[in-house]
């Protein structure tokens, strides 16, 4: 009779654990729930179009760094027929 007893407690406070994890998995949820709520009256067209902006600002800054890498390219190039020419000696 006392080992029922026992495994009826055993069973009981099982139970309790499991009503409380459940009962904190839906606190969980609502929480969320209410996060995305406060979330879904946002305007976001201020920030696309910002983003919008700074997409056409990075697409200007790639076209630069496109002409600085020819430029450097050119450079190089003209450092090279320099340091040709100063070796030979038929054209001093």
């Amino acid at each position: 009779m006392l080992d029922k007893l026992k495994e009826n407690v055993g069973n009981v406070i099982a139970l309790i654990g499991v009503v409380g994890t459940i009962g904190a998995g839906f606190t969980v949820y609502g929480q969320m729930q209410e996060q995305l709520n406060s979330l879904s009256g946002l305007d976001l067209n201020p920030l696309i179009k910002e983003v919008g902006q700074q997409n056409v600002k990075i697409e200007k800054q790639n076209q630069k760094i496109a002409v600085l890498d020819k430029t450097v390219q050119i450079l190089e190039l003209e450092i090279k027929e320099l340091k040709a020419s100063s070796k030979n000696p038929l054209a001093k």
